[in-house]
């Protein structure tokens, strides 16, 4: 079925200011076609109506009933339905339109216009006229939808309090059995932990005997290196020692023949150098009293020729020929005069003549 058109009457509603009348009329019992579009002005100058406050079209009706309903807005402009309770009697209604801030801490009501609602040929009897209050309705309503929703809140916070809680419960017991867990897990952290510090211990005391012994063991081996070493070299000088020995033998066998041929060639020799001495003493003897023969003559045929000065004088000084004596050697003696007194032996004396 087609909606029947809607009636719109637009008005200017100055915030202050007298009662404006008969700017909106209608006819009695009228539902739903009949709308104001109101404009709010403040001295001429749009108001804009702050985003979330509540507005509201104030009626007092003809027979003195009254009418608080709710109105949509945009900006400035308010839109008003003139419902079936609005228009129930005929007469002149006044009106204004109020807003409200959504907490009720602030309101402002426009200047009151009057609607002129036009007698209807219907029968009176069958309108009948009451207070109307969609505002109020709409409010409760809220309200009333707001406790039904507080209590589905409620009851849906009531189910998500179980369920948290039976979350917690089983989170709890996750956590009592993750203690119980954590708690034998250290245990067991605690039992590994002391039978790693004793096997590392042990490993430890074992590495420290195994050093000790792998020492020991070098220590011996190096010894026992050492002593084959000497054993060798011992070996070595041993060898050379027995070849020395050998040979040395040999030598000595030999020195013992050389040294029986030496003592024999030296007994032939004693017998030869006691004979050799024997007549070099003899002829030395002979020598040595024919020299001093000789002196004596030449000394006596000196002594015929010539005297003895004793002169302090130097050799280079003296006038006179001197007797000289020399002690020298044959070999270094450079006078041809004098008694000549050798102190060789009597192989090796040469006497001047």
């Amino acid at each position: 079925m087609a909606a029947l058109e809607r009636l719109t009457t637009r008005i200017n509603i100055e915030m202050t200011g007298d009662t404006k009348r008969y700017l909106v009329s209608a006819k009695q019992g009228d539902k739903a076609t009949r709308y104001i579009i109101a404009k709010l002005l403040n001295d001429g100058t749009a108001y804009t109506i702050p985003t979330g406050a509540r507005v509201a079209f104030n009626v007092e009706k003809p027979d003195g009933k009254h009418v608080y309903n709710t109105c949509t807005y945009s900006g400035s402009e308010v839109t008003v339905e003139l419902t079936n309770q609005t228009l129930a009697a005929a007469g002149t209604a006044y009106c204004d339109i109020e807003v409200r801030t959504s907490d009720n801490t602030q309101l402002i009501t426009t200047a009151s216009f009057t609607i002129e609602i036009e007698k209807s040929m219907r029968n009176d009897n069958a309108i009948l006229s009451a207070n109307e209050f969609t505002e109020l309705e709409d409010r409760i309503a809220g309200h009333i939808k707001n406790i039904n929703d507080t209590e589905a809140a409620v009851r849906r916070a009531e189910a998500a309090r179980v369920t948290a809680e039976n979350g917690r419960v089983t989170a709890e017991n996750g956590r009592v059995d993750a203690e119980n867990i954590r708690n034998q897990n250290e245990n067991t952290r605690i039992q590994q932990e002391n039978l790693r510090q004793q096997n590392t211990a042990q490993a430890v005391k074992n590495a420290q005997d195994a050093t000790a012994a792998a020492g020991k063991a070098t220590k011996e081996c190096l010894e026992v290196t050492k002593r084959a070493e000497d054993a060798l070299q011992n070996q070595e000088q041993l060898e050379a020692t027995l070849n020395t020995a050998v040979q040395i033998r040999q030598d000595v066998s030999q020195m013992q023949s050389a040294v029986t041929a030496a003592k024999e060639q030296v007994e032939r020799d004693k017998e030869e150098i006691e004979d050799t001495i024997q007549n070099s003493l003899l002829a030395s003897a002979e020598q040595i009293l024919d020299s001093v023969k000789s002196y004596f003559e030449r000394a006596e045929s000196l002594y015929q020729s010539m005297y003895f000065e004793c002169d302090g004088e130097t050799p280079f000084l003296r006038v006179v020929s001197p007797i000289f004596i020399d002690g020298a050697t044959p070999a270094v003696r450079n006078m041809d005069i004098g008694v000549d007194f050798d102190g060789g032996t009597p192989t090796s004396r040469l006497l001047a003549v």
